[in-house]
């Protein structure tokens, strides 16, 4: 049986914004797709196909009051803060390649304080933390270090680095993180398998499951893409 978790389903242009619970397995829901579409893929297609002009005011309205429920008057604009462009995978895409033959920096803490600083005097309040995966120079401990130096400036800190297991998200967490970002490149296993061609992200099913272990160290901010 695969890893399971509870995604919170949100009824649009239904009466009443109430939700209810699904449990899913991401791998388990994503290998099953061609052969059953389940209820949340049927409701799905049903929201992304042509719609009326009516259709379409009722989704905005619903969609106006869900954004007023959950954010309030607000857009929250990030800035995006470079540690380390080391890395041990090999993807065909990236420049932070691990063959790719480029200088490598890890920024220490003081240098991460300084660029934060900068960021922070031209108005930004919400930052992500990216950094190649590495564990050696961009592990836990260094992040949560990052974290928690950065903590008193920034009332949002999200990071965005190599997929972890659930207990090594804790001290990050702790150290004052609330968000994750993780791009899962293509839900195509085949053309994914072509594009990771070493190093631990070949693990499709690691990194697709990387949402289950973000929600379950306590993560309140998750976003997973593909490009």
């Amino acid at each position: 049986m695969g890893r399971r978790f509870c995604l919170y389903e949100i009824g649009v242009c239904e009466r009443g914004h109430g939700h209810e619970i699904i449990v899913m397995s991401f791998v388990e829901t994503l290998d099953n797709l061609a052969l059953k579409k389940s209820e949340l893929v049927k409701r799905f297609e049903h929201l992304i196909a042509p719609k009326s002009d009516r259709e379409f005011e009722a989704m905005a309205q619903t969609s106006r009051a869900l954004t007023l429920q959950n954010f309030g008057r607000t857009m929250r604009l990030f800035a995006p803060l470079y540690l380390s462009n080391e890395c041990i995978n090999n993807c065909r895409y990236c420049g932070f390649s691990r063959d790719n033959p480029i200088l490598r920096v890890t920024l220490n803490v003081d240098d991460v304080i300084a660029e934060a600083q900068h960021l922070a005097r031209q108005g930004f309040r919400q930052i992500l933390l990216v950094a190649g995966e590495h564990p050696k120079f961009a592990g836990r401990d260094y992040l949560a270090e990052c974290v928690r130096a950065l903590a008193p400036d920034f009332s949002s800190i999200s990071i965005e680095v190599g997929p972890m297991e659930t207990e090594d998200y804790v001290p990050i967490l702790e150290a004052g993180a609330e968000g994750l970002v993780v791009y899962q490149e293509t839900y195509n296993r085949g053309i994914y398998a072509e594009m990771h061609t070493a190093g631990p992200k070949r693990d499709f099913n690691f990194r697709l499951d990387c949402a289950e272990r973000a929600y379950a160290a306590g993560f309140i901010s998750s976003a997973f893409f593909h490009d």
